[in-house]
């Protein structure tokens, strides 16, 4: 099932631009965009995005998350 960026904003409770921020750092490496260029995200990527927000809610920083997601 693919959702819109409102869809996942309300899902998951993080901003819009909060995912675009992900997204640009390499934090959400899989975002996929339709044919007018919108994002358009799928369970893998609200997966990822879940991963991501536990690793922040430890403290870690945006810098060792990138790390980790490399190595993913």
């Amino acid at each position: 099932m693919m959702m819109s960026i409102k869809e996942v904003t309300e899902i998951t409770g993080i901003s819009a631009s909060a995912l675009r921020y992900y997204e640009s750092e390499g934090l959400l490496p899989y975002v996929k965009r339709d044919e007018s260029g919108k994002r358009i995200y799928d369970q893998e990527d609200l997966e990822w995005i879940h991963f991501t927000t536990a690793l922040r809610a430890t403290g870690m920083p945006v810098a060792q998350i990138q790390e980790y997601v490399n190595l993913i």
